[in-house]
C-alpha cells in the first residue's frame, strides 16, 4: 500500500461521490439537533417559565436512546441503514413541521412539547446507530480513520455554527427583524421550520446515496431470523466474547463514570466558586475544550495510526486523561483550567476518531449496527448515574472529587492495559474485509 493511498488527503475524500453524500447528509443533521437543542428548552422557558420544566423535556427526549438505540441496531444489521436513516428524517421532518405550525399559530402547549420532544427522541435513536454502521459499507477500511475524522469534526463544528445561527433566528424574528413585529415565539417557529428544511436536504443526499448489499454471514442470519431480543443478545455476546473490544468497552464506561460526571457538573461549580470570570469562565472552558476534540480529531485523522502499538497508546491517552483531571480541584485561575480543557479534549477527539474506526474495522459487517449501536449506549446510558453521583459528592469535596475520579480513570487504565488483548491490539486488525 503506498503512503498515498493510506493517508488521503481531505479533499481526495471528499470528493468521492458517496462519502460527500453521507459527509453532507450526516452535517446537516447535526446542524438540526444543534437547533433542536435550543429551540425546545427556549420554547419550554416561553410557555411555563419553569427550569424545572425544560429539565424533564430533555430527559423525556433522552429517555428513548437506551432501549430504542439497540432497537435501531438491530434493524440496521436486518435492514438497510439507508433506509432506516431516510425512515427517521422523514418522522423528524413530520414532527418539526407541524410543531413549526403550531408554535406559529400559537397553539402549542406543555403537554405537546413533551410528546414531540419524546416521538422526536425515538426517531433520532434510530438514526445514529444507522449512520455508524453505514460507514464501512461505503468507504474502504484503510480509510475508516480519515473519514470518521471528518465526520466527527463536522459534528463538533455544527456545535459552534447551530446554536449561534439557531439564537441568532430566534432574536431577530422576535425582535421583527426585517419582516415587521413578532410574538415572542415567531423565531422559535422559524427556527423549526427551517430544521425541516435543513432535514429535507439531507434526505435528498441519502436518497443518491449508493449501498452496496453487503454479504451476509451467519450473524446476519441469525438477525434476520431471530427476534430483535435475541438479536441485541447477540450483539452483546459477540462482544462479550471478544476481548480486546470487551476490554475497548469497559474503557469507555469508565470514561462516561469517572470523567463525564465530574467535568459536566463540576466545572459550573469551580467556575462559579473559583474563577472570578464566572459564568463568561465556563462559556470558554467549554469552547476551548470542544476545540481540542476538533483537534484530536484532526490529528487522529491526519498522523500516522500506531499501527502495532494501538492498545499501548490508547491506554497512555486514558490513563492521560484521569491524571490531568486531577489538577482541577486545586485551581484558582481560569486560564489554567483552559489549559487543562483544551488537552483533555484533544485526548478525547483522538480516542474517539481511533476507537470507532477500529470497531467499525473490527466487526463483521452483519453486527455493525448493533456494535454501534451498544458503543453508542455505553457512551451514553451510564452519564444519568455519573451526573447524580458526581453532584452528590461535590457537595462533599470538590477537590476530592476531581482528584478521585482523575486517579482512579487512571488506575482503571492500566489495570485493562495489563490485559494481553489489550497489550497485543493493533489497527491492522481486521474481520470486515
Amino acid at each position: 500500500m503506498t503512503e498515498e493511498s493510506a493517508n488521503p488527503s481531505f479533499w481526495r475524500l471528499i470528493r468521492t461521490r458517496n462519502f460527500g453524500l453521507l459527509w453532507g447528509a450526516g452535517g446537516l443533521s447535526a446542524v438540526a439537533d444543534q437547533f433542536d437543542m435550543i429551540a425546545f428548552p427556549w420554547l419550554v422557558l416561553l410557555v411555563t417559565g419553569d427550569p424545572l420544566a425544560v429539565g424533564v423535556v430533555i430527559s423525556v427526549g433522552s429517555i428513548p436512546a437506551v432501549f430504542f438505540m439497540l432497537l435501531g441496531g438491530s434493524l440496521a444489521d436486518r435492514y438497510s441503514p439507508r433506509l432506516i436513516m431516510l425512515l427517521s428524517n422523514a418522522i423528524r421532518i413530520v414532527l418539526v413541521t407541524t410543531l413549526a405550525a403550531l408554535v406559529l399559530t400559537d397553539l402549542t402547549s406543555l403537554w405537546l412539547i413533551y410528546l414531540f420532544s419524546l416521538l422526536k427522541g425515538i426517531a433520532d435513536s434510530f438514526y445514529y446507530p444507522a449512520h455508524l454502521s453505514i460507514l464501512p459499507r461505503i468507504v474502504p477500511t484503510r480509510l475508516l480513520r480519515q473519514s470518521n475524522a471528518v465526520i466527527h469534526t463536522t459534528a463538533e463544528l455544527s456545535g459552534f455554527v447551530g446554536p449561534a445561527l439557531a439564537g441568532s433566528l430566534i432574536a431577530f424574528f422576535n425582535s421583527g427583524g426585517a419582516m415587521g413585529g413578532g410574538s415572542d415565539k415567531t423565531g422559535i417557529g422559524i427556527v423549526f421550520a427551517v430544521m425541516a428544511v435543513v432535514l429535507l436536504v439531507s434526505s435528498l443526499m441519502l436518497l443518491f446515496l449508493r449501498v452496496e448489499s453487503s454479504s451476509t454471514g451467519p450473524e446476519g442470519t441469525d438477525a434476520a431470523e431471530s427476534s430483535v431480543l435475541s438479536s441485541i443478545a447477540q450483539g452483546i455476546r459477540h462482544i462479550r466474547t471478544d476481548g480486546s473490544m470487551l476490554a475497548v468497552f469497559l474503557l469507555i464506561a469508565g470514561v462516561e463514570i469517572l470523567i463525564e460526571g465530574p467535568v459536566t457538573v463540576g466545572i459550573p461549580v469551580l467556575s462559579e466558586m473559583r474563577f472570578a470570570e464566572g459564568a463568561l469562565a465556563l462559556g470558554i472552558i467549554a469552547s476551548m475544550y470542544a476545540g481540542g476534540t476538533v483537534l484530536g480529531a484532526v490529528l487522529a485523522g491526519t498522523l500516522p495510526a500506531p499501527r502495532r502499538r494501538l492498545g499501548p497508546v490508547l491506554i497512555a491517552a486514558f490513563a492521560l486523561s484521569g491524571i490531568l483531571m486531577m489538577p482541577f480541584g486545586l485551581l484558582t485561575s481560569m486560564w489554567q483550567a483552559v489549559c487543562i480543557a483544551v488537552a483533555v479534549g484533544v485526548l478525547g477527539g483522538y480516542i474517539d476518531i481511533i476507537l470507532t474506526s477500529w470497531l467499525q474495522a473490527r466487526t463483521p459487517q452483519a453486527m455493525l449496527g448493533r456494535v454501534m449501536s451498544l458503543l453508542t449506549v455505553s457512551a451514553i446510558g451510564l452519564s444519568p448515574i455519573s451526573y447524580a453521583a458526581s453532584g452528590a459528592l461535590i457537595k462533599v469535596s470538590l477537590r476530592w472529587v476531581f482528584i478521585g475520579s482523575g486517579g482512579l480513570m487512571a488506575l482503571f487504565s492500566i489495570i485493562i492495559g495489563l490485559r494481553r488483548e489489550i497489550r497485543e491490539m493493533g489497527e491492522s486488525e481486521s474481520r470486515n474485509d
